[in-house]
């Protein structure tokens, strides 16, 4: 070590460890700060790392010899303060390695020298859209709120801001145009704006609706891009050429620049909480970055999640605004339950009711669409020996097979296929039994009933990307009668000619053992109905069900959200689940099964013995099997920690001192879970 060394840099290195390590910076390379990225030897190998902090060096830092930073990784990106902030933030909250926050954060973007031509000139906005009252005074609302916050200079401190509002709006009612709206008003300010949507597949219409408005300035960013094509969106990000970004909930981490607003549209959607590690929950980064920029989120829903509702009707600094009519003043579409029960017993044992049967006839011949909802793929779930009783299932997840017409079973859970066959593996005979229900036997029985009809199906066995659904939902438009689908037709569209809308099989979503299937039903029926009558002829919806006094179908088909709610909450207080109680969960698994008690009961008396000091508003519960036992190959265990808010900081630091060092055992710690299957 030279004497005359001046500084010393915290470096995150591009290893799964749990520490920055420090190095010396040369003095050719001085002038480096934080967030540049760099070349170090780690070990007796180079890899390259994140200039955390740059510290003068001390006696004390430099006791003992330093290796020295290597070089500037030149074809890396620079990370800005947001940008390290946040990575911070997401290894403390989630409690995750360095180099895990980053990965989440950056990918492996490159910077490239050669772009296309940059056009960073924002469109005219020609403001000839002629809003509703209700839209002029939720806008307005926004607005107002956001001058205040722009003119009060004490307020900018980081920390002190972060303004939410959850719009909550009936189908159809114009919240995309309140979202354009308020992007207007950034570009304005010279802020930018991002636009998180809950599927990929919704991206082609959205991006279609704002190139019309705002012209080049936007940018698409999601998983089916190729890898070059979303690093060259991610660097015309970088590069300031972009003002407004669209995306699923990955492009939350899009390196804009003067970030004025995140919209979450949809926000009610499960697809927002990540469900493989690292598992972190869009609502909580965005409002992350929302603070770090003075920003604004805006929650968008016509069935908000029951903690979103709750939490911002009760928070301060945030709102809850609404728009309670559609922008035509169209009456919501009428919702009629048929009792499936009393089909069977009148002798009607058809997939389809008769009612509805009779409705998709009088569209047909009145040339209006029909959109049908049935959320299970494939052909038949459930394949029986109907001799000796043995279930058909997968041999990495226990579930039972589901038949596809392509002549294959399919594990919907680990997507482990196998070919057909008629003999059971048991008992070697030809006696197997298929039945249920899935969208290929619902197609058929719509092709056999209506044949003149013209039918698209649109779920994950068909439609394998964006550009594909693009096309099926393009071809519906153009000459469709029916379109049949998964909860993929549930969200966002906009079909003028839809007057008729068909939700079959929801008590399977209904019958899951999870805390948030009741909201989930009626979410879905809400959703769906929403696609019907948005133009000028009125809508109709029939749900099918088994269980049609159930609260959660009877107050969806009465639009009845309040009552929804106050149901809802009732039993969340009661059983402790959010939004009263913060959940943690805690997931042990291992490929043999054999391995598990042992470490279960270790891992236990550890939690117990370390949160032992925490008595009033917390829970923790004894190891017990996951609802979904068995899955990819793992046999799966959780423990599930309830627990008020003010204890997690304490929790995390228990969490993070216990160290898995059997790597036959893999332990996933989830917060914010939005399932515990």
């Amino acid at each position: 070590m030279k004497s005359n060394l001046q500084q010393i840099a915290e470096v995150l290195v591009f290893k799964s460890v749990n520490q920055y390590f420090t190095y010396a910076i040369p003095e050719e390379l001085a002038g480096i700060t934080a967030g540049t990225l760099v070349e170090v030897t780690f070990g007796r190998a180079k890899t390259n790392g994140l200039v955390i902090r740059v510290l003068k060096a001390t006696p004390e830092l430099t006791a003992r010899p330093l290796k020295p930073i290597q070089k500037i990784v030149e074809n890396k990106p620079f990370v800005d303060a947001e940008m390290l902030n946040l990575i911070s933030w997401l290894q403390h909250y989630y409690l995750l390695s360095p180099f895990k926050a980053f990965q989440l954060v950056f990918s492996d973007y490159k910077l490239r020298k050669k772009l296309p031509e940059p056009k960073i000139t924002p469109k005219d906005f020609v403001n000839d859209h002629e809003l509703t009252n209700e839209q002029k005074n939720v806008v307005q609302e926004i607005l107002n709120d956001l001058n205040e916050h722009l003119s009060a200079k004490n307020n900018r401190a980081r920390g002190y801001f972060c303004n939410r509002f959850l719009l909550f709006g009936v189908t159809a009612s114009g919240k995309t145009e309140v979202y354009m709206q308020l992007i207007n008003e950034m570009l304005k300010k010279g802020k930018t704006s991002l636009m998180l949507l809950p599927e990929i597949a919704l991206t082609p219409q959205v991006r279609d609706i704002f190139k019309k408005r705002f012209g080049e300035i936007i940018s698409v960013i999601h998983s089916g891009l190729t890898k070059k094509e979303r690093e060259i969106e991610w660097n015309r990000v970088y590069l300031g050429q972009v003002k407004i970004v669209i995306g699923p909930r990955s492009a939350l981490f899009s390196p804009l620049k003067n970030l004025g607003l995140i919209i979450i549209d949809e926000e009610h959607e499960p697809s927002y909480k990540q469900e493989n590690q690292p598992r972190y929950f869009t609502h909580k980064i965005a409002e992350f970055r929302a603070e770090e920029n003075g920003a604004i989120c805006v929650y968008g829903s016509a069935t908000p999640s029951v903690e979103t509702y709750y939490q911002l009707q009760n928070a301060r600094g945030a709102k809850v605004l609404k728009l309670e009519k559609r922008v035509r003043n169209q009456e919501m579409p009428k919702i009629q339950v048929i009792d499936m029960k009393k089909e069977l017993e009148d002798g009607r044992q058809g997939i389809i009711s008769q009612p509805l049967k009779e409705k998709i006839q009088i569209k047909l011949d009145n040339r209006e669409k029909t959109i049908i909802l049935i959320n299970r793929r494939g052909y038949a779930p459930y394949i029986k020996c109907k001799k000796c009783g043995q279930v058909l299932a997968c041999p990495q997840c226990e579930l039972s097979y589901t038949y596809h017409k392509d002549q294959k079973f399919r594990c919907h859970r680990c997507n482990l296929q196998a070919p057909v066959t008629n003999f059971c593996p048991k008992c070697r005979q030809n006696t197997l039994e298929f039945s249920g229900t899935g969208i290929q036997k619902v197609e058929l029985e719509l092709y056999r009933d209506f044949p003149q009809a013209k039918i698209y199906r649109l779920d994950r066995d068909l439609v394998k990307t964006a550009k594909d659904m693009e096309t099926v939902l393009a071809d519906f438009v153009k000459d469709g009668d029916i379109l049949l689908g998964t909860q993929l037709v549930a969200k966002g569209h906009d079909f003028a000619e839809v007057t008729l809308v068909g939700v079959l099989g929801i008590d399977t979503v209904l019958n899951l053992p999870d805390y948030k299937s009741p909201e989930r039903v009626f979410q879905l029926i809400t959703q769906v109905a929403g696609r019907a009558g948005r133009a000028d002829k009125p809508g109709e919806v029939i749900v099918q069900s088994y269980q049609n006094e159930h609260p959660s179908i009877r107050l969806a088909s009465l639009y009845d959200y309040a009552g929804f709610l106050e149901n809802e909450l009732s039993m969340r207080k009661e059983l402790n689940y959010p939004p009263f109680f913060e959940l943690v969960n805690l997931l042990i698994s291992a490929k043999e099964k054999e391995v598990l008690p042992g470490f279960l009961a270790d891992y236990y008396a550890f939690l117990k013995e370390g949160l032992s000091s925490l008595k009033d508003g917390f829970f923790l519960y004894e190891p017990k099997p996951a609802p979904i036992e068995l899955l990819s190959g793992f046999y799966r265990y959780q423990i599930l920690i309830k627990t008020k808010v003010e204890h997690l900081p304490f929790i995390k630091t228990v969490l993070a001192k216990f160290q898995n060092k059997n790597k036959k055992i893999r332990l996933i710690i989830d917060f914010d879970p939005k399932s515990l299957l």
